[in-house]
C-alpha cells in the first residue's frame, strides 16, 4: 500500500466534504422551492358576487340656491320710485319688492278710466231717457217715427256698449302697465343683496337692484366635461365634500344633466397632418346640478365642494386577479364539479380589486382567483382553497 502524502490526504478529504455539503445545499433548495410552487400552485376559488363597482368619478361644483331671483334695473318701466327691502330681510312671495314710476303709465290708465266713465254715462241716459220722438196725432205716422227712434236708440247704444267694451280693454292694458311698476317676489326667501345707487346707463349695463335666495334645499350646480358626460345619468347618488369641514359628509343625487355645451361651445379640433391650422384641441364643458338630500347642517351658499359619484349600476363581480387576457379577448376560469374550465368573458367596470363581468358567468360561478399558466382546459382539480 502506498502512503499518501498529507497534503495528498486533506485535499481528499476537503473535496468530499465540497460534494457532500453541494449535495445537502442541493436538496435543500430542490426541497424549498418544491414546497413554495406547490403552494403557489394550489388553486383559490371564489363565488362570483353581485354588487357595484366603486365609482372614480370626481366633481367639483359650487352650492347655489335652489331658487333664487335678480332684479336687475329697468329704465323701460320709467323712474325707479324705491326699493322696499334690505339685505337680510325675510320676504314672502308676492311681496313688492321694488317700485317705479311713469307719469306716461299714469296717464294711459287716467285716460282709459274716463272713457269707460264716459261710456257709463252716455249708456245709462241712452237707457234712462231714451229718444224724443215729435208726434203729429197721426196714429200710422207717429207709430214709423216711435219704431225709428227706437231702432236709433238701440244703435246708439250698442255703439256704446262697444266703446264701453273697448274702454274698459285699454284700462285692463294700463292698469297692467301699472301694475308691472311694481315688482314682487316669486318666492319665500331672504334679501341677500340690495342696490339704491342705480343709472339710466346706455351702456347696456346690468345693474341688479334686489337679489332674492330661497329658503328651500340648496343645490351643487357645476361643468362636466364631455368624458364624464357619457358615463353619468340622472339619478345618481353623490357625496358631497367640503374643505370647510373635512370631517363631515352629504348626500345628494343628480337631478340634471345639459346635453349642450355651456354657451354653446364647441370643442376645436386639432389641425390635421400636413394643414397650417393653429387649432389646438380643448374639451367641451356640460351643466350639471346636484339635489342635496341631506340635512344642509354648516353647508353654506357659495362654498366650493367636491362631488364623488356613486354607481348604481348592479354586475357580477369577481377579483381583478382572476381576469386572463389573450390576445384581445378575456377569460376566467371557472370551477365546475372539480374540473377546470376557460369561459370567455366581458368585461365592465373595475376598481383596484374587483373586475366587472358584462357577460359570460353568473353570480352563482366559482373561479380561480390565482389562475396559472399551466392550467387547461378540463382539467381536473383535486386540491384547491375556498377563498370568502
Amino acid at each position: 500500500m502506498r502512503k499518501l502524502k498529507k497534503w495528498q490526504l486533506f485535499s481528499i478529504i476537503g473535496a468530499s466534504l465540497a460534494v457532500v455539503v453541494g449535495a445537502l445545499f442541493f436538496m435543500f433548495l430542490n426541497g424549498g422551492n418544491s414546497s413554495e410552487t406547490a403552494a403557489e400552485s394550489k388553486p383559490y376559488v371564489q363565488q362570483a358576487k353581485e354588487g357595484s363597482i366603486a365609482s372614480s368619478v370626481l366633481l367639483t361644483g359650487n352650492v347655489t340656491a335652489n331658487n333664487e331671483q335678480y332684479i336687475y334695473y329697468d329704465s323701460t318701466k320709467g323712474d325707479l320710485d324705491s326699493v322696499l327691502v334690505n339685505v337680510g330681510d325675510q320676504v314672502a312671495a308676492g311681496q313688492a319688492l321694488v317700485t317705479y314710476k311713469s307719469a306716461e303709465a299714469q296717464a294711459a290708465y287716467d285716460a282709459a278710466v274716463r272713457a269707460v266713465n264716459k261710456a257709463d254715462r252716455q249708456l245709462h241716459d241712452l237707457e234712462t231717457n231714451g229718444v224724443t220722438v215729435n208726434t203729429t196725432g197721426d196714429e200710422e205716422t207717429d207709430g214709423q217715427s216711435v219704431a225709428q227712434a227706437q231702432r236709433s236708440a238701440d244703435s246708439q247704444a250698442a255703439d256704446l256698449r262697444d266703446a264701453r267694451a273697448d274702454a274698459v280693454d285699454n284700462m285692463n292694458k294700463a292698469q297692467a302697465a301699472l301694475n308691472a311698476l311694481t315688482v314682487t317676489s316669486t318666492a319665500d326667501g331672504t334679501v341677500v343683496e340690495v342696490n339704491r345707487d342705480v343709472s339710466k346707463s346706455t351702456t347696456g349695463t346690468t345693474q341688479t337692484l334686489v337679489h332674492v335666495v330661497s329658503n328651500g334645499n340648496l343645490q351643487v350646480k357645476g361643468e362636466l366635461s364631455e368624458y364624464n358626460l357619457a358615463n353619468l345619468s340622472v339619478g345618481q347618488e353623490v357625496t358631497i365634500t367640503s374643505k370647510v369641514y373635512p370631517d363631515k359628509k352629504w348626500t345628494g343625487k343628480i337631478s340634471y344633466i345639459s346635453n349642450y355645451p355651456k354657451d354653446g361651445q364647441q370643442a376645436t379640433a386639432a389641425p390635421a397632418a400636413g394643414s397650417s391650422g393653429t387649432g389646438t384641441a380643448s374639451s367641451s364643458k356640460y351643466p350639471y346640478t346636484v339635489d342635496i338630500t341631506s340635512e344642509i347642517g354648516e353647508l353654506k351658499q357659495g362654498f366650493s365642494v367636491n362631488l364623488e359619484v356613486k354607481n348604481n349600476t348592479q354586475g357580477i363581480l369577481v377579483p381583478a386577479s382572476s381576469v386572463v387576457a389573450d390576445g384581445d379577448k378575456n377569460y376566467v376560469w371557472t370551477l365546475e364539479k372539480g374540473i377546470a374550465k376557460k369561459v370567455e368573458v366581458t368585461l365592465g367596470n373595475a376598481d383596484a380589486e374587483n373586475q366587472e363581468i358584462s357577460s359570460g358567468l353568473t353570480k352563482d360561478s366559482k373561479v380561480i382567483t390565482n389562475p396559472t399558466d399551466s392550467l387547461k382546459d378540463g382539467q381536473e382539480v383535486k386540491s384547491y382553497e375556498e377563498a370568502n
